[in-house]
């Protein structure tokens, strides 16, 4: 099964009011990189070709989605 990152939840704010990062309209996804996390934007949202960097010591938990792998899953029969 592969992981991958849905929500950050943020020690400290990164902007006024945000302390939740997710996946969502203008996040196509998050990832992790050595010691910090990567907030890459979609390509019609405001952070359109953009990577931004969390540290990891602002980040308070991560939220994680499992995809199920699709070659273990069972054959359907009928």
């Amino acid at each position: 099964m592969a992981a991958s990152i849905e929500i950050l939840y943020l020690r400290f704010p990164v902007h006024p009011n945000i302390t939740v990062i997710q996946i969502g309209p203008g996040i196509a996804r998050i990832d992790k990189e050595g010691d910090s996390y990567f907030v890459i934007g979609t390509e019609d949202g405001p952070l359109a070709g953009k990577k931004v960097e969390i540290p990891a010591d602002n980040v308070a938990a991560v939220q994680w989605t499992i995809e199920a792998d699709v070659a273990m899953a069972p054959a359907a029969t009928s």
